[in-house]
């Protein structure tokens, strides 16, 4: 396939506190996905919450901070890390994985911003925060299957991102 050697040759070598953040906001972001389940109950009118949903509700704006701080990090290391070798041409696929994971982590970041917004200063936020996840799960659906394509051509762009690389 066109672009494929040249994207072996080219991928971006992370350094392994980037790859550690990466999978850590991974894991962080399933746990959001489960622990928002207990905020509607917690702000329920007419029934008091329960305490599983009052620990879950914490647990979830405490990560979610924390998933701002490990992405302003990653960002910050980003920059500490630019990459090697690039020519200045880009192929299509270059391009729109440089735009998908900027839009991530711009998405990221705005929930974390608008969900510490909406718990502590205006629940005005709320929908912003939602229209964020909602990018941000359409955003991690293109990157799963860019992920899943790269695994399948075996182009080494997935090995990239595991911390214990195997040697070729």
């Amino acid at each position: 396939m066109p672009g494929i050697e040249n994207t072996a040759q080219t991928a971006h070598r992370y350094t392994r506190l980037q790859i550690v953040l990466h999978w850590s906001v991974v894991i962080l972001i399933v746990e959001q996905w489960y622990t928002s389940k207990a905020i509607p109950r917690t702000h329920n009118p007419f029934l008091p919450p329960a305490e599983i949903d009052l620990l879950m509700h914490m647990v979830h704006n405490y990560a979610g901070m924390l998933i701002g701080l490990l992405m302003a990090i990653r960002l910050g290391l980003f920059f500490l890390n630019p990459r090697q070798g690039e020519t200045g041409h880009r192929d299509w696929q270059t391009k729109a994985a440089y735009a998908v994971h900027w839009a991530l982590y711009l998405s990221v970041l705005g929930q974390a911003s608008t969900g510490f917004v909406a718990s502590y200063l205006w629940k005005g936020a709320v929908p912003f925060h939602l229209m964020f996840w909602n990018l941000i799960l359409t955003l991690v659906s293109l990157h799963v299957l860019a992920a899943a394509y790269h695994l399948v051509c075996g182009d080494g762009v997935v090995r990239n991102m595991v911390v214990w690389r195997p040697k070729r």
